[in-house]
Formats: C-alpha cells, structure tokens, sequence
C-alpha cells in the first residue's frame, strides 16, 4: 500500500497539479470504490467544485473542494493497490480505472485500483471525523508533538507488541508496515517486544528509529521524483527481504506475524531479548 512517503509526495503533486483547477466531469467506472456520504450522483456531488488544497492525514489523501455542490471533501483511501495517475483527453481507460476526473484546462486525473481494495468518499467538510480513519488521528510522528517522552508516556499505557502501536493510526501518525519494519530494524528492537516493556534507551531508540526511517524515506522519495503512480520501496533493507542477508551482520532477515501482519527482522541486530517468542529466533532458519 502507499505509505506516508509516498502520499506525501503524492500530495505535493497532485497540489501543485489541482489547486485552483476546477472539476469539469466525472466517470465512475466501478461504484464498489465510491462511498456517498452526501446525496446524489457522484457527478452532481463534483461537477463544478474547484480544488482550494490537497492534504494527507494518515493514510488517506483529503482534495478539499469549493463550490455549488453539497460535497466539499474527496477523500480518498488507497488501501492496498490503489493510485493516481494523469492523461491526456481521450485516452483509453485501462481496467483498473475506478474513478475518472476531468479537471478543466488540464486532463484526466484517474484513481486505479485493481484489488477495488481502497474508498473514494465523497462527503462534506464537516463529516470528515466520519470518514473511517480519520475520526482518530494520532501524533505526527515527524512534528515536534513527538517526543521521546510523548512515545515513552503512549508505550507506558499499552501492553500490545511494539509493531501493533505503530500500525495504530490513533495513536501515531502514521506508518505502515513496511516503514514499521524498517523503523524497528533502526532501533533494533525485536516486533514481539511489548511497550510497556521497554527501557528508557529503548524507548529513546524507537523514536529515534521511527524519525529517521520517516524523514530519511521522506527525503529519498523527493530527490528522486518518482511518478505520480508510482511506489518508490527499493532502498528498504527489511521489508520483503526474507532469506536476504541484513545489511548489518549478514545474518538472513526473517518474518514473524503480529497481530495478523508479518514483520521483517534481521534476529541478530533485533534480538528477542524479552522472551516474548517461543520460536528461537536467532538460531539460523532450517533449509
């Protein structure tokens, strides 16, 4: 799924893109995606409306409308699959087109999903607590809200496993599992440990992990301007490299499940130090 690197590149495109630009017509190619929360057609709800800004709260991609219709928030949720991508007028739609934008003077802006995993919502400003996700935000992990004090008092209330709470978008906003696994690789802490359970080095360590992993993904994702639909993942050195040899020590990265999510660790830089696993991690990975 994309994750806040790339939505917040993608938010700084498609502002750069929409801002100003009005809605001129709108096809909705699979109704399953579209989530109504003002009546009428998505047509009706759009048509008209003028873009004023494009912002990112958790995992979801907010386009804040003015105009003569009842819907002035789009937000959007892309889930698993789910992109943007612009073309010129008349271009063929490919299967995975969901929903079609046409912004005047502009093009198509087009949301693609071929898993019909993600929502488009179209709702009214003040709805947008209704919208699922968003009635829970949690602390910007890279504003100055989060300290190291503000994640040791979270984790001093939570008995759940680490890479739980950084998946919980109430609490924190916002990683994803790929960028969990990477920050927890960053502070070496094993995905089982509990947070309660966890010292003041390690605490200093986690946030210290998941601001660097944030921030540095951030940076990587600019400087090198990936396309709009693109996901840009290939400087990770966790996530999907099971049996790869960590970057560290060399020992093979393994995967263990969480709360129903798998998680990429190297066992030697995170040792299960807590005990929280019966499955001795550090002993090498049968052939």
């Amino acid at each position: 799924m994309p994750e806040r690197p790339e939505l917040d590149h993608q938010r700084g495109l498609l502002e750069a893109l929409l801002v100003g630009a009005q809605i001129a017509g709108v096809e909705v190619q699979d109704p399953v995606v579209v989530r109504h929360m003002v009546e009428g057609a998505a047509s009706a709800a759009l048509v008209g409306q003028v873009v004023r800004t494009v912002r990112r709260r958790a995992h979801l991609l907010l386009f804040d409308l003015e105009g003569p219709a009842a819907c002035t928030l789009l937000a959007v949720h892309p889930m698993l699959a789910g992109r943007f991508s612009t073309h010129a007028p008349g271009t063929r739609r490919t299967r995975d087109c969901c929903v079609e934008l046409q912004i005047s003077g502009l093009g198509l802006l087009r949301y693609r999903d071929d898993e019909r995993m993600g929502k488009v919502y179209l709702a009214a400003a003040a709805q947008e607590a209704q919208v699922p996700g968003l009635a829970h935000v949690g602390m910007d992990v890279l504003g100055p809200d989060f300290t190291p004090a503000a994640l040791a008092a979270l984790c001093a209330r939570r008995r759940d496993q680490v890479k739980n709470l950084l998946l919980d978008k109430a609490a924190l906003d916002a990683l994803g599992n790929a960028y969990a696994d990477e920050a927890l690789f960053a502070a070496g802490l094993h995905p089982k440990r509990r947070c309660n359970s966890l010292s003041a080095a390690e605490l200093a360590a986690l946030h210290a992990g998941i601001v660097s992993t944030l921030a540095g993904a951030r940076d990587e994702v600019a400087r090198r301007q990936p396309p709009l639909d693109a996901k840009l993942r290939d400087f990770l050195v966790v996530r999907n490299r099971k049996g790869a040899p960590c970057t560290r020590c060399g020992a093979p990265i393994r995967v263990c499940g969480v709360n129903g999510h798998d998680a990429f660790f190297c066992a030697i830089c995170q040792p299960d130090t807590a005990g929280t696993s019966r499955i001795p991690w550090a002993r090498p990975p049968a052939p």
